[in-house]
């Protein structure tokens, strides 16, 4: 098959060390007639450049701002500036980005609570949105939700009553292991917990040595391989989606669930009342549910059999560039020349 022309360029900024979104979202673009090209979301791209951003120091700023004007001193401008998250960014890089853009479109797949660095720039883009439903409601922003990437098709083979498939961070292993106890008697579940740093890990240990103990079988230090992920997601009655705290945004996982047909138990409530997936199939997880409240949750969710329903990359990409919106825009300033 041929690829399509390409008669748009893209600039692509986003956290290159998070599993493959960064990809998964080029290869939608690419489709869509766009050579992308990619920058990291922040500068220095290593270590250094991720501490110094989970502590929000005012360097990296002024570093990322540098490693931008670096890339792209040579290039010519952009049809398109895609910021997706952003977090060494600021708005010295959006001024200097709109040197560099015909059109500038920025999304926050965190809370403003979890990443604030956008709360400064986001109104320098030309469209803003967040997956967050409370930060959307509360500013005014366009809510897009995530979407699922999964290619295989559905299967009747659930050999797993539950998975729990997830990256370790807050309160994760706490929930994985209150979950587990209130498993019925020879259900079977999968379980992958993903450690993405030994630092991390070291923290948690000395916090609740116990509870690493309990679960440490199921702990891995590399990722799991998306595709053996969806597989497994695939073949479960149930899929345990752990939000964190500071986050009301519908995760990646429970739309990846709800495309193969597996219900969701979920910590996040806003998830449960978006009206987005089927009544019966997705159900809240308060923090403090006693054991049986809890068993009878998984219970109810295995008996169910959801339908199938798909949120695609191109559903996302629709919803997120606007591009009808965009073409008026361009329409009214002709207009105006």
């Amino acid at each position: 098959m041929t690829p399509p022309a390409t008669s748009r360029r893209c600039l692509l900024i986003a956290p290159l060390s998070f599993y493959s979104f960064h990809r998964t979202l080029a290869a939608g673009l690419e489709r869509r007639g766009y050579a992308v090209d990619l920058l990291n979301e922040e500068y220095p791209a290593n270590s250094f450049g991720k501490v110094l951003g989970k502590l929000a120091l005012p360097v990296l700023r002024r570093l990322t701002l540098r490693g931008l004007q670096a890339r792209l001193g040579a290039q010519a401008p952009y049809d398109l500036v895609l910021i997706i998250k952003g977090r060494g960014l600021g708005p010295a890089a959006l001024a200097y980005l709109r040197t560099r853009a015909r059109r500038i479109v920025g999304y926050n797949f965190d809370s403003f609570g979890f990443n604030p660095s956008p709360l400064d720039w986001h109104h320098l883009t030309d469209r803003y949105a967040s997956f967050d439903i409370h930060d959307a409601a509360e500013r005014g922003l366009p809510l897009v939700h995530l979407f699922s990437a999964v290619a295989r098709p559905v299967t009747d083979d659930r050999c797993f009553d539950l998975s729990i498939i997830q990256r370790v961070h807050s309160d994760r292993l706490a929930y994985t292991d209150r979950v587990l106890r209130a498993l019925p008697a020879g259900q079977r579940p999968f379980v992958f917990l993903y450690e993405s740093s030994p630092l991390t890990f070291l923290l948690g240990l000395l916090r609740h040595p116990r509870l690493y103990a309990r679960l440490w079988p199921h702990i891995s230090f590399k990722p799991l391989p998306y595709a053996q992920a969806m597989d497994a997601l695939a073949r479960s009655r149930v899929s345990f989606d752990y939000a964190h705290p500071k986050q009301s945004g519908i995760t990646v996982r429970c739309f990846e669930a709800q495309s193969l047909g597996v219900a969701v138990l979920t910590s996040n409530l806003a998830a449960v009342d978006s009206g987005l997936f089927e009544p019966g199939s997705i159900a809240h997880l308060p923090k403090d549910a006693p054991a049986e409240a809890l068993g009878k949750l998984l219970a109810e969710l295995a008996g169910r059999a959801p339908r199938p329903r798909r949120r695609s990359l191109d559903d996302f990409l629709d919803d997120l560039l606007d591009e009808r919106e965009a073409q008026t825009a361009r329409l009214s300033n002709n207009a105006g020349d």
